[in-house]
């Protein structure tokens, strides 16, 4: 298979068959057609349509055959691209369709039409059925290979020739039947535009078929053989040769059209064929060819002064094939020998490989037998050093080979030319019992030799002077190829240690099996319950005494689950106890408390039940060991102490149960407390019990108090009144507490029981009752300083607009235009006056009845700014928003609306403009200040600048209408919101009012 690529000057051949066994692939199932590979369907047709036009613009004068017929060649062009992409029905169908429509709408006649459809597809499938099989390995045809060599051109050309003369068979053939004139040269021109059309289309289009396909080629049998693209000097050299070439066909067929010179057009063809890449001269053949072509057929150039039509054009495609299979013929044959040159380069490389190859096969020989040697050298060093005796004889039994072990044990080596016969006897072989004598027939390497194998055999060796030493022998015989025996080895292991160690395991069993009957005497002699149990429960031996327990004989639980004479409601658990010890969790004897069994008779059974497990030597769990004690009669004296214990901690219960601590002294002993005194404590009872005096649960002061809480007589106490107190607790602090002490009579007078209530709860409700009498007086002297700031506030704004209306009614007639206007603009302030002043009692009414919840939603700081800036009116232009930054934060839009306007109408009542407004970004939080270039607020009025009914007596504030409440309501609604309002003097004089919210993060 011969490859082109754009690379380096130098051939590559990939090893392989040779292009002469590349096929096509075998016939099979149709692929199905891809998107891709129907879209070049349709652009082929398109193509097709296209050329088919062209053509029938040729059509000569009172025929329908076109003297030139490109169609022809993208037809071909169009069948081998497509070859494997699975279109061949689609593309017949659209040949078919395309040369019927436009034959039909370019004049000819409908049947015409069909006959010509009928001409191109003969016309085409021959030639690709011929071409594919005549050049199998070409692109185009199914193979993967540029044209090489003037023998595929040659087959090209024959295919060309022999398909358009199937054309011409039905084309020429139609015209005949159609129009009744039959002409040679109807049928001439018929073959020769076609033949032109196919050999230079497809020479150009299947070389870039495959140039584009060429990167992909890689197998066995591919040479990469260079495209020559011209660099440097070739390349002004081929533009030398492309201006001549366009020269020469403007002077010959323009300036010299009616002289007969077209040869020197041949040497141009040479020229480029000879020095320039395949590609290069099939592009430069159709070009030349279609500029003779056109200019011929427009009257111009050599071939003009041929008179008819139709002999004129037969001239000039013959003219252009011969120049086509010319330069064609000699660029693929300087290919074929580029080839060549790359086969004999890569069949040197192949015989270089070769001999490499076999050097190194030499070298590997050379190798193994090194190998071998060593192998053999360590297989005589391991049979020197193993303990095992091998023995080697060949096939008549004659000794060829003793290793170490062997020769140690029988005292002497091999003897080859001994008599087998005299085996036994020579090298002290005796039976297993090492007494007689081994007979020549029973020896184990004769054995092998007679039946092929032995396993096991014993025998013992006994040299004279040496300690006699028992084997086991095994061993097989040894065959050639043919099934003839070639000899025998004998394996010989020394067993004389395992016999002494099985000697001695007989002697310990025959001991274990009488320990084991002492033991078994013992386990059914024994007054304590004993038990043998399965892993899955069941009794395997048992005692006379646990059986007892049970009312049961030995006999009547063996084989039996244990478990069934267990109490239902402990069945669970002991099983689980059990598991636990069988799979380790836990100690290894599980010790259970007492655990209830079913006694024949029905009744319950209290046992003490202890379970280890028994393992085998490897490790492995063997059975259970269970002891089993009756405790019947010690559960039944503890049933009767937890009674009584169950007595008195109900009653101590009871008194715990009132809230009140309880403790109980024996001479000034702590012998008793309950949790609620622990509790009041702060100690734990233990650390209360501990203690030596009780006095020291009280502090100092109340030690004195605490002790004469109980008159002590001789020989009793009495009870002393309720007493109120301090307990001391854990921590440091004390807790109030009322304690009543009555005496225990049945202690001698000695004991005393101590009730302790605390008192904390009825203190903490006396400090909350004088609290809530503190707020309503401060409340009720707030809503005196309401009612008094209301009175006198409103008196000044309802009199004035009283005032004026009044005068204004009574001088109606007489007043000025300018007069009402300003009586009716004062009465207008005044009623503002008074809607503030009550928007403000509003807002604080409020603020108290905790009606502010804020309504949090997103807010767009700089927007909010601008709105309530452009409600100032006039002095809108005063404030300075440049510092406002695009942010936004999270609050209530109206409380932030309120508190802003009323920063900024404060900036102007009592401070100065300019009135800067800015924000800053703080992390989660952003500051929004207020500042005024005013005198400030005064220094000693700061602290209470957002109290309540605040008014600064000093400064620009004194003789200035207000409550005192818009800087009180702004921080609070700010404070809602989860803000702060804060005062500072602004840089270089004035106020600045900085207003916290909270910023919305991503």
């Amino acid at each position: 298979m011969v490859t082109f690529f754009n690379g380096p000057r130098r051939g590559v051949l990939r090893p392989g068959p040779t292009s002469r066994s590349v096929r096509t692939a075998r016939p099979g199932r149709t692929p199905r057609p891809t998107a891709a590979a129907v879209l070049r369907s349709a652009a082929f047709a398109v193509a097709f349509c296209v050329a088919v036009f062209l053509g029938r613009r040729t059509v000569m004068d009172g025929t329908s055959l076109s003297l030139v017929w490109p169609a022809a060649g993208v037809a071909v062009v169009w069948f081998g691209a497509q070859r494997s992409a699975g279109t061949r029905r689609l593309d017949v169908l659209l040949l078919s369709a395309a040369t019927f429509a436009l034959n039909a709408a370019t004049g000819a006649a409908p049947v015409l039409a069909a006959c010509f459809v009928a001409a191109n597809l003969a016309q085409v499938l021959t030639f690709g059925r011929l071409f594919s099989r005549w050049c199998p390995t070409v692109w185009g045809a199914g193979g993967r290979e540029p044209l090489t060599g003037v023998a595929q051109l040659m087959r090209l050309l024959a295919a060309a020739v022999l398909a358009t003369g199937a054309g011409a068979l039905l084309g020429p053939a139609a015209v005949w039947a159609l129009t009744g004139d039959w002409s040679w040269l109807t049928a001439l021109v018929w073959m020769t535009r076609n033949t032109a059309s196919v050999v230079l289309l497809t020479a150009v289009a299947f070389r870039i078929g495959y140039l584009l396909t060429a990167r992909r080629a890689d197998g066995p049998g591919v040479v990469l053989v260079p495209v020559r693209w011209p660099r440097g000097w070739r390349a002004v050299e081929l533009a030398a040769a492309l201006g001549c070439s366009a020269l020469a066909y403007a002077l010959i067929f323009g300036v010299w059209h009616g002289l007969p010179v077209a040869f020197p057009l041949v040497a141009l063809s040479t020229w480029v064929a000879w020095r320039f890449d395949t590609t290069i001269v099939v592009v430069h053949d159709l070009l030349m060819g279609v500029t003779a072509v056109v200019l011929t057929l427009a009257g111009s150039g050599p071939f003009a002064m041929i008179a008819d039509d139709a002999t004129r054009a037969i001239v000039v495609q013959l003219y252009v094939v011969v120049l086509a299979v010319l330069g064609v013929g000699l660029a693929t044959g300087r290919d074929e020998r580029d080839v060549l040159l790359v086969r004999m380069a890569a069949t040197a490389a192949a015989a270089e490989r070769s001999a490499a190859e076999a050097a190194a096969q030499r070298a590997l020989a050379e190798q193994a037998m090194a190998e071998a040697e060593a192998r053999g050298e360590l297989a005589h060093a391991v049979l020197e050093s193993v303990d095992v005796g091998i023995v080697v004889a060949d096939a008549d039994g004659h000794l060829t080979l003793f290793n170490r072990a062997a020769q140690e044990w029988h005292g002497l080596d091999a003897d080859h030319g001994m008599d087998p016969v005299q085996h036994a006897r020579s090298y002290d072989l005796h039976a297993a019992d090492g007494v007689s004598a081994l007979a020549p027939d029973q020896v184990p390497l004769h054995t092998v030799l007679r039946e092929g194998r032995v396993e096991g055999a014993e025998m013992v060796i006994a040299p004279a002077g040496r300690a006699p030493i028992a084997v086991t022998a095994s061993g097989r015989r040894m065959d050639r190829a043919d099934g003839s025996p070639l000899g025998a080895v004998v394996a010989m292991t020394d067993v004389t240690a395992d016999r002494a160690l099985r000697r001695e395991l007989e002697d310990a069993r025959q001991r274990a099996g009488e320990q084991a009957a002492l033991l078994q005497a013992a386990f059914d002699a024994s007054v304590v319950g004993n038990i043998h149990l399965a892993l899955d429960g069941t009794v395997l031996r048992v005692n006379a005494a646990a059986a007892e327990v049970l009312g049961y004989a030995p006999a009547d639980l063996v084989g039996h689950r244990w478990t069934r004479h267990v109490h239902p409601e402990d069945r669970a658990a002991q099983l689980e106890e059990v598991r636990d010890v069988i799979a380790g969790r836990g100690p290894a004897t599980a010790v259970g408390g007492p655990l209830r069994h079913l006694h024949r008779d029905g009744h319950v059974v209290h046992t003490q039940v202890s379970t280890a497990l028994v393992r085998t030597s490897d490790g492995e769990p063997a059975y259970l060991a269970t002891q089993v004690v009756d405790v019947s009669a010690r559960v039944a004296a503890e049933e009767g102490v937890r009674r009584q214990r169950d007595v008195s901690t109900r009653l101590l219960r009871a008194l715990s149960d009132l809230g009140e601590g309880v403790l109980v002294e024996h001479d000034d002993e702590v012998t008793y407390v309950n949790e609620a005194m622990a509790r009041l404590t702060g100690h734990r009872a233990p650390a209360l019990l501990a203690l030596d005096s009780s006095r020291s649960l009280v502090p100092e002061a109340e030690q004195e108090a605490w002790v004469a809480r109980t008159t002590s007589a001789p020989g009793r106490v009495t009870a002393s009144a309720s007493l109120v107190t301090a307990l001391r607790r854990a921590d440091g602090t004390t807790v109030p507490v009322e304690v009543t002490t009555v005496p225990l009579p049945d202690a001698g007078g000695r004991a005393t029981l101590t009730l302790v209530r605390d008192l904390s709860e009825r203190m903490r409700a006396q400090a909350a009752l004088a609290t809530s009498n503190e707020q309503l007086r401060e409340a009720n002297r707030l809503k005196d300083d309401l009612v008094a700031t209301l009175s006198h506030d409103l008196r000044q704004p309802l009199s004035a607009t009283t005032g004026y209306a009044e005068l204004l009614l009574d001088e109606w007639q007489v007043l000025s235009d300018a007069e009402k206007e300003q009586f009716l603009t004062r009465i207008q302030k005044a009623g503002r006056w008074a809607n503030d002043l009550l928007e403000d009692m509003l807002s604080m009414a409020q603020l108290d009845a905790g009606a502010t919840a804020p309504r949090t939603a997103r807010i767009a700081l700089r927007a909010l700014v601008t709105e309530v800036v452009e409600r100032l009116g006039r002095d809108a232009s005063l404030v300075d928003t440049t510092g406002v930054e695009d942010v936004t934060v999270l609050a209530d839009r109206g409380h932030v609306h309120q508190v802003l306007a009323n920063l900024l109408g404060n900036a102007f009542k009592y401070g100065a403009p300019p009135v800067r407004v800015r924000t800053r970004c703080h992390g989660e939080h952003v500051a929004l200040e207020v500042a005024d270039a005013g005198e400030g607020v005064p220094e000693e009025f700061v602290p209470h600048l957002f109290d309540r009914f605040a008014r600064a007596t000093t400064g620009v504030a004194v003789g200035k209408k207000g409550t005192g409440l818009g800087l009180f309501i702004a921080r609070s609604l700010v404070n809602a919101n989860g803000g702060d309002l804060t005062y500072r003097h602004a840089d270089g004089g004035g106020s600045c009012f900085t207003l916290t919210l909270n910023a919305v993060t991503v």
